[in-house]
């Protein structure tokens, strides 16, 4: 009788450890990890900004360059020798289809230099959509140069930044 009643007690106490561990059994899930590596956004200048021969005048002036690549004068003539008039050309480059902002410097910010002689260049503008459309895309960009009154004849030169980041 002793065995039965050990046998039983036994039976009950498996029962009771079984329903025990049932009830905080032990998960697992899982999680897949990625990561993809984009084509960096990369910029490079085609053709320089370029505003031609500028006759200055007693009341000086300025000379617009759209993107269009046409030349605007305001108080200020075109020799007979106009020169090369162009708007700056940049190609963007990345990954297809993304989108990207455009920083162009601030008024005043650049200076044309031939010796001491000074001109400033204001009013910067592209013609961008800022869509690397099959992975890239070409722009142009134009400015206003200002023109002194009785400019000093010279050669103006200035280097100008254009930074592009993707959104």
């Amino acid at each position: 009788m002793k065995a039965i009643k050990f046998f039983a007690l036994a039976v009950i106490f498996s029962g009771v450890s079984v329903m025990a561990s049932a009830q905080n059994p032990t998960q697992t899930a899982t999680a897949d990890a990625s990561a993809t590596i984009v084509t960096p956004i990369a910029i490079v200048r085609e053709a320089n900004l370029a505003f031609g021969n500028i006759v200055a005048s007693a009341a000086g002036g300025t000379v617009t360059v759209g993107t269009n690549g046409e030349a605007n004068r305001t108080g200020v003539a075109a020799p007979s020798i106009v020169g090369t008039v162009t708007a700056a050309q940049f190609k963007v480059t990345g990954m297809s289809g993304s989108t990207y902002a455009i920083s162009l410097p601030a008024d005043d910010a650049i200076i044309l230099k031939s010796g001491v002689n000074e001109m400033k260049l204001t009013g910067f503008i592209n013609n961008a959509t800022k869509v690397l459309t099959d992975g890239s895309e070409t722009f142009n960009v134009g400015a206003t140069l200002n023109v002194g009154a009785n400019q000093v004849a010279g050669s103006y030169t200035a280097t100008f930044p254009v930074v592009v980041n993707y959104n």
